[in-house]
């Protein structure tokens, strides 16, 4: 494996660690006061994913984005999506 590779999958471990970390931060109970806390004032994060998706990382976000019922954007590349139907019509039905 070159540099170049180690040096991105280091990367992307990384990012998927920060994440699983902030998640278990965020409010389980989030998406049902979100209602309440547009119209009290109070500030929330807007969580997105970017250029998916991964056949691993992609489906262990799925997993604890659903365990904690938070909502997340996701944005993909249409490249992404022919290589990976099956995983984009999971995140659309996790949507639901």
């Amino acid at each position: 494996m070159n540099l170049k590779k180690r040096i991105f999958s280091c990367i992307i471990v990384l990012i998927f660690l920060a994440i699983v970390f902030l998640i278990g931060f965020i409010d389980r109970n989030s998406a049902e006061t979100m209602g309440e806390s547009i119209q009290s004032g109070n500030k929330k994060i807007a969580l997105t994913f970017d250029d998916g998706p991964h056949p691993f990382y992609t489906r262990q976000l799925l997993k604890g984005l659903q365990e904690r019922n938070i909502k997340v954007t996701f944005f993909i590349t249409g490249k992404n999506v022919e290589t990976y139907p099956d995983i984009v019509k999971e995140i659309h039905e996790d949507g639901d």
